[in-house]
């Protein structure tokens, strides 16, 4: 099916080429342990999503980013109230809006700025908010961002390699 794909065979439990996959494994046995105790639940698999997103928002300390910043190029967050948005324009907001600040990084301050100039009556005063101006700036600074950190990672696992060589 994949003519590329080659599957290379090592050891079970050997430590030079199984290791990383064996502490990786730990970590996640031990984060869906815990997520299963905290919901008092016998259902794993229901777990999965929720130890994949905290070990993708964990601090890598070889890229010095998160897996999940280093790809998205923001951190992770978790709802609205994590976010930087007020939360009297939060409930104005439609789906759309929500998206454009959220999924294209709108520039949360720009969003306050606005917000506090304009008087609230107006519930389409939040779609005011989001320019197509604002959304292509901050889509060229996500990119930027992402791209910035990519590199930082790529830069930072290199030092690690050689610290580990010597």
């Amino acid at each position: 099916m994949w003519e590329e794909l080659k599957i290379v065979h090592g050891k079970p439990r050997h430590s030079q080429s199984q290791g990383s996959v064996e502490r990786a494994n730990q970590d996640i046995q031990n984060i869906l342990a815990t997520w299963l105790a905290d919901n008092n639940s016998r259902k794993w698999s229901e777990g999965l999503k929720f130890v994949q997103f905290m070990k993708n928002r964990s601090f890598h300390h070889g890229t010095k980013l998160s897996p999940y910043e280093a790809m998205f190029g923001t951190h992770a967050k978790v709802g609205l109230k994590s976010t930087q948005i007020p939360t009297d324009l939060i409930s104005t907001l439609s789906e759309e809006d929500l998206e454009k600040a959220l999924g294209c990084g709108i520039n949360i301050e720009n969003i306050n700025e606005k917000h506090e100039k304009s008087d609230g009556s107006d519930k389409d005063s939040a779609k005011q908010l989001f320019s197509d101006e604002d959304e292509n700036n901050q889509i060229k600074l996500r990119i930027e961002s992402i791209s910035s950190n990519r590199s930082n990672a790529a830069e930072n696992l290199k030092e690690k390699k050689k610290k580990m060589l010597k």
